[in-house]
């Protein structure tokens, strides 16, 4: 009974095994599903919608490939894609025929064409000398753009391939459970034959003397079936086993492709705009800021911060590379460093400029957390530094909305703030000048603002020294481009730029007003006798409440730098 078992088990592994071999050989399904269109186009772009690369489920590859040099391939949001071709005429990679074939729609436009190559807006790219292959996630609307170089016309041969995932469950457990029982049977079959052998043990053959045939009656029982349990459980042995082959069998089936659950019917809601960069986006982005920075700050080139600094960031910082060429005693600026990276809060946006808040750690102890502000002007120009604002020891960045939902940008002449965001650098002024008699000394906290302090106490002992002479202080905008983002707490960070001027005039004759330090390098000389005016940038980060909450304006982060000195 042994042997017919083992020989069963044998016979159904080897089926099971063919069977799960069958499911991934001859049987198994097509692995992908792809659509390609030629056509013949003038325009500088292709756009391929979010709907076109959503037909079927899984990550598409999109391939592209032309006659002429220059294939280019970028994935981004779809309204970030068609935002960035513009008034640019373009074609559109749409569906036709029950969505079983790709067709071409042009749009004509008079915009010019622009390079698309290494732009902030993209989420990946891909570039060729003829053939571009880019694998692009369908998520968060994604879309596609084909060019060639953004001047010439787009490459005109687009295939897009998607995978099919197919369940390999019903083959790896044939593959698998064939495999043990093949063992197994194997495993019997060997202790059959083992055991046989041993209890035959050793006999002697005698030779029998030849008898004639014998009739022996045969009874009419040897045809019946065996009776009673023991017979019974010889004979359904193999039954039970043949039965379960037979219903594993049956219910394996080939693998088919997924389908995609129907959509259902669900109440309209407003869509919330998204943030305007990914995470991947943000580090490259970053990375490449870093990097600009760190030549500039080694060669003290401001021409090399052009791509990707401006405004209060660019201007101090270029001052201070002129202070650096005239004394060797001028100390380097703190690096601006990509990582780590410890906060970040970019827009949700659909519109521009757009603007990013992250804060970078230097390593060592010594340095300070730096807040870095990035806006994006247009959808053809890249992020650029704005502020660089380094935080205040123990400063705390109150609770912002998460980085893959984005803050509402803030207007800057926003009436529902303590404060609007234009009139900071003056209210703040004004309470730096006066103290406590401000009007507006009870909107700001400055018992714990260490700048405040400072500032405050300089002007009050320069008006205490300054015998033959006269000091007049104003604290006024710098910039009109204030970057606000709300927080979740009804309030908004803010970074703006204030100047500080110094007038100094002597009230003498035959006296003259006398610089040193930094002041000496700008202004050329030790003094002036007609007087001397400096200029001060400070790039400011504040937490502003809602005009609604009783709590106080905080400044969390303040760079100062000089701007200039001119004498009289």
């Amino acid at each position: 009974m042994r042997f017919l078992i083992a020989a069963a088990m044998l016979v159904v592994s080897v089926g099971m095994l063919l069977l799960g071999l069958g499911q991934r050989t001859i049987w198994a399904p097509q692995t992908s599903v792809s659509m390609s269109v030629s056509f013949n186009s003038t325009s500088p772009f292709a756009v391929i919608p979010h709907d076109t690369l959503a037909l079927h489920p899984g990550t598409p590859t999109v391939r592209v490939s032309g006659s002429q040099a220059g294939a280019f391939l970028a994935s981004g949001r779809e309204a970030d894609v068609v935002a960035f071709v513009g008034k640019s005429s373009s074609t559109s990679i749409s569906l036709a025929n029950k969505n079983t074939a790709l067709t071409t729609q042009q749009a004509v436009g008079a915009g010019p064409g622009f390079s698309p190559l290494g732009l902030d807006l993209w989420r990946d790219q891909s570039t060729g000398s003829r053939v571009a292959s880019l694998t692009t996630s369908t998520a968060e609307d994604a879309a596609v753009l084909v060019a060639s170089n953004g001047l010439r016309a787009v490459p005109g041969d687009i295939k897009i391939v998607w995978p099919i995932s197919h369940d390999w469950t019903w083959s790896n457990v044939l593959l698998i459970a064939g495999f043990i029982i093949f063992i197994a049977g194997g495993v019997l079959l060997t202790w059959h034959f083992g055991d046989r052998r041993r209890k035959r043990g050793p006999r002697r053959r005698l030779p029998k003397a030849p008898s004639g045939p014998k009739y022996r009656a045969r009874s009419k029982a040897r045809f019946a079936p065996a009776r009673g349990r023991r017979a019974a459980g010889r004979n359904a042995l193999v039954i039970p086993a043949t039965l379960a082959t037979i219903a594993l069998l049956s219910g394996c089936s080939v693998g088919q492709a997924r389908t995609a659950p129907a959509p259902t019917a669900s109440a309209t809601a407003v869509k919330a705009a998204p943030p305007v960069v990914t995470g991947a986006q943000l580090k490259r982005i970053l990375k490449d800021v870093a990097t600009s920075a760190k030549a500039a700050d080694a060669s003290n080139d401001k021409k090399l911060l052009a791509p990707r600094f401006t405004g209060p960031a660019l201007s101090l910082r270029s001052v201070h590379y002129y202070l650096r060429s005239k004394s060797d005693k001028i100390a380097a600026l703190p690096a601006i460093v990509d990582k780590p990276l410890s906060f970040s809060l970019p827009a949700a946006s659909t519109s521009w400029p757009r603007s990013i808040m992250v804060v970078t750690d230097e390593p060592g102890d010594a340095a300070l957390p730096q807040l870095v502000v990035l806006q994006q002007k247009s959808p053809r120009e890249n992020y650029q530094v704005w502020y660089t604002v380094r935080l205040m020891p123990g400063a705390k960045i109150p609770a912002v909305p998460a980085a893959d939902t984005g803050a509402i940008p803030v207007d800057a002449k926003s009436l529902f703030l303590k404060v609007p965001p234009l009139s900071l650098p003056a209210t703040y002024g004004d309470v730096i000048n006066k103290g406590d008699s401000s009007l507006s000394a009870q909107l700001f906290d400055t018992r714990n603002d260490e700048f405040f302090k400072q500032v405050s106490t300089s002007q009050i002992e320069q008006v205490k020294n300054l015998k033959n002479g006269k000091i007049s202080f104003t604290h006024k905008l710098g910039d009109a481009n204030v970057i606000g983002l709300s927080t979740s707490q009804a309030g908004a960070l803010v970074a703006v730029y204030m100047t500080d001027t110094y007038l100094i005039r002597p009230t003498k004759v035959g006296t003259a007003v006398g610089v040193s330090g930094q002041e000496a390098l700008i202004l050329g000389g030790n003094g002036s006798t007609k007087g001397v005016r400096s200029i001060y940038g400070n790039m400011l980060l504040f937490f502003v409440p809602a005009l609604s909450e009783g709590s106080k304006i905080r400044l969390i982060g303040v760079t100062q730098g000089l701007i200039s000195v001119r004498s009289l």
